[in-house]
C-alpha cells in the first residue's frame, strides 16, 4: 500500500513548514497497518494525541484536581522540540505528578527526506506502539526518550526505536518492524498541517502560544505553583 504523501518543507530556524487545508478528522482513533488491517490506539484523541494525567503515573502522584490541559505538537527530528523538552520537560513532569496539569503530546511527521530513511514517520509509529502496548504514561516517556536521543544525522534504526520502548516500559518490536500504525501516522500529520505552522506548538488551557514559550511564559500561563523552572 502506498503511503499518503506529505507536503515537502524547508526547515528554518523554527522548523517552519507549509500549511495546507485541514485533513479529515474522521477515523483518527484507528490506524491501518500497511496490510490494511485496523490497529487501535487506546486513548488517542481526535486531534491525534495521547493525554497523560497524574492518575496514569506509576509514582505516588497527587490526584488530579481541575488540571490545566497542556498540549505540545512535536516532530521527532525537530531540534527545537528537543530544546523545548530539555528546557521545560522537568517542570512539566513535576506539574503532571502534582496533578496540576494533563500533558498531551501530538506527534507529527514532516521532516523526512532522502537522508533520514523515514526516521520521523517510523518514530511517530513507534510512539503509538508504546501507547498501544503500555498506555499513556509510557507514550509520554517515549516521546521524551525520542527527543533526548534525537539523532544528529537524522536516522533512527528499528533497533534504537525498540530499545527506547524498553526504556519506556513498552514491548514494541513487532509493532515497530511491521509499522502497525503507518497509515495513522500519515493521517495525523496531514491533519496537523491544517492546524499548526511550526513545531513545537504549545497550547496551555486552550491558548496557543505564538512561537516557542519561555519559562516565564509557561509559569504565567500555569500559575506559580511549586515547580522550579
Amino acid at each position: 500500500m502506498r503511503r499518503a504523501p506529505l507536503v515537502r518543507v524547508v526547515t528554518l530556524v523554527l522548523c517552519l513548514f507549509l500549511v495546507t487545508s485541514c485533513g479529515s478528522a474522521a477515523d483518527l482513533a484507528v490506524g491501518g497497518s500497511r496490510s490494511g488491517a485496523a490497529t487501535e490506539v487506546p486513548g488517542l484523541t481526535v486531534d491525534g494525541g495521547v493525554v497523560v494525567s497524574s492518575d496514569d503515573l506509576d509514582t505516588e502522584a497527587a490526584e488530579a484536581s481541575d488540571p490545566i490541559p497542556v498540549v505540545v505538537y512535536v516532530e521527532p527530528l525537530c531540534p527545537h522540540c528537543k530544546a523545548f523538552d530539555a528546557e521545560h520537560g522537568s517542570m512539566l513532569q513535576e506539574r503532571l505528578e502534582g496533578g496540576q496539569i494533563t500533558l498531551e503530546y501530538r506527534l507529527v511527521s514532516f521532516l523526512d527526506n532522502g537522508t533520514t530513511e523515514r526516521s520521523s514517520a517510523r518514530a511517530v509509529n513507534a510512539a503509538l506502539c508504546a501507547a498501544t502496548d503500555a498506555g499513556p504514561a509510557a507514550y509520554a516517556t517515549y516521546v521524551h526518550e525520542l527527543l533526548e536521543n534525537q539523532p544528529v544525522g537524522g536516522v533512527l534504526t528499528d533497533a534504537t526505536l525498540v530499545a527506547l520502548g524498553d526504556d519506556a516500559g513498552a514491548s514494541i518490536e513487532s509493532c515497530v518492524t511491521g509499522e502497525s500504525h503507518a497509515d495513522l501516522v500519515a493521517s495525523l500529520s496531514k491533519n496537523a498541517l491544517g492546524k499548526i505552522s511550526a513545531t513545537p506548538t504549545v497550547i496551555v488551557g486552550g491558548r496557543e502560544f505564538e512561537g516557542v514559550p519561555t519559562a516565564e511564559d509557561l509559569v504565567a500561563a500555569l500559575g506559580s505553583g511549586s515547580a522550579v523552572v
